[in-house]
């Protein structure tokens, strides 16, 4: 089986798979009837297992657009001989819980090839547990799937190959599951995801980094009351390298736009706020490219807040959506050109539907935005931003949600939490 390529970019563009840190070599799974007695190679994909945690350390795959077919799904999984039984987690583990069996080199970006067969038989080389993992299943069937479908439809690359790395990320304290008789195995807190292709304006390099976490211990932020947390958040690759012991390959560093050390010159020239950095992502124009200029964020410092939204409404879909904002502050607060903005649309200027009086939003009081024309607030799941007027313009608040959040017809979907 031909495995993971990594010359399969094409411009002499060469990506080994990781290496490892100290820390994580001695629980690197070996066994002679791996390739280099490591790599557990599969059609268009190769993976490398952890020997304690009988689950993937990372999965390297390539991806050509341009072949990939709709064939099939094979029912079923199996246990991978080469790695054997007692390095795998089966069935056991997924059966009657919450945990989806999260395929790392997913089957519809895998099932490409020349004809129709070999797609399937790429597609159908996806279902080892070898390539499985706890993923819950509000994570894997609906922040995760937004992930890799932008994977999948990505129009930035000039050829339509993509190399990518992804696996999972176990933090501190993990959480545990212990199927009736069997051994207990450890929960991902998060995964991780590196994309790389050939972008279409430069044909150079080009890098995203992700993490998804699954674990609220493991982003460690205010909100405790939350059991998960899917948040997407593009990252640096030294973040993703100290979580997990991977050693990833110098020019994927350099090519990530992202950074993790402090640097003088990039924090004035690119209006970079904290290092390392960690965007927030819920729609494509939401990724930082190289060189690109963040967002200035004031989250922290204007306590107005967007506490609720009429995402799916009952009857007009358009006219009946709004969204409420509250000012938690002591003071009365000025709305004179601010814009909502749904990170996909045109903004809504603010000042287009509240007269003077309206603009100003006294303390504790909440003000209801509609209609919110040119913003569209998706069912499908997005984001919601608030802007002062201050410069280009300060986020004051962000807020996303799911389409999970908004199944339910008329009912309000709201942001406010206690901490």
């Amino acid at each position: 089986m031909a495995g993971y390529n990594p010359d399969f970019l094409g411009n002499e563009i060469n990506l080994p798979v990781p290496t490892f840190a100290p820390s994580l070599a001695g629980d690197v799974l070996r066994n002679p009837l791996l390739e280099d007695e490591i790599f557990a190679s599969y059609i268009n994909y190769s993976i490398i297992m952890h020997r304690v945690r009988r689950s993937a350390i990372v999965a390297c795959f390539n991806i050509d657009q341009n072949l990939i077919k709709d064939v099939p799904r094979k029912r079923g999984w199996d246990i991978d001989t080469r790695i054997g039984a007692d390095f795998q987690l089966d069935n056991d583990y997924y059966r009657n819980n919450p945990w989806d069996r999260g395929h790392l080199a997913r089957r519809g970006s895998l099932a490409w090839g020349k004809t129709e067969r070999e797609a399937k038989r790429a597609s159908d080389d996806t279902f080892y547990y070898s390539n499985a993992s706890l993923q819950h299943e509000n994570f894997n069937q609906d922040e995760w799937l937004a992930l890799e479908n932008w994977v999948f439809e990505l129009d930035l690359d000039s050829n339509g190959k993509i190399s990518v790395f992804t696996g999972p990320v176990y933090g501190d304290f993990p959480r545990t599951i212990t199927p009736p008789g069997r051994e207990s195995a450890l929960i991902p807190s998060a995964f991780f995801k590196v994309v790389c292709f050939v972008n279409k304006d430069s044909n150079e390099l080009d890098v995203r980094a992700f993490l998804m976490f699954q674990d609220e211990e493991a982003l460690r932020d205010k909100e405790g009351n939350k059991l998960f947390n899917f948040q997407t958040y593009q990252v640096t690759i030294t973040e993703i390298e100290k979580l997990t012991g991977l050693e990833f390959d110098d020019e994927i560093y350099e090519k990530n736009p992202l950074f993790f050390n402090e640097n003088p010159q990039k924090r004035k020239e690119l209006n970079i706020k904290q290092f390392p950095e960690r965007i927030e992502v819920d729609q494509p124009t939401e990724m930082i490219a190289a060189g690109e200029p963040r967002h200035s964020i004031a989250d922290d410092e204007v306590p107005v807040f967007i506490a609720a939204a009429m995402v799916n409404p009952s009857g007009d879909e358009r006219e009946s959506e709004w969204v409420s904002v509250i000012n938690l502050s002591s003071e009365p607060v000025n709305l004179e050109g601010w814009t909502l903005s749904d990170n996909t649309h045109e903004p809504l200027q603010l000042n287009s539907i509240l007269n003077e009086q309206q603009r100003i939003i006294q303390p504790g009081e909440a003000l209801r935005i509609q209609p919110l024309s040119p913003v569209m607030l998706s069912n499908r799941g997005g984001a919601i931003s608030l802007y002062d007027n201050q410069g280009k313009g300060r986020r004051i608040d962000r807020v996303s949600y799911t389409a999970r959040d908004v199944e339910r017809e008329g009912f309000t979907v709201r942001f406010l939490r206690r901490g």
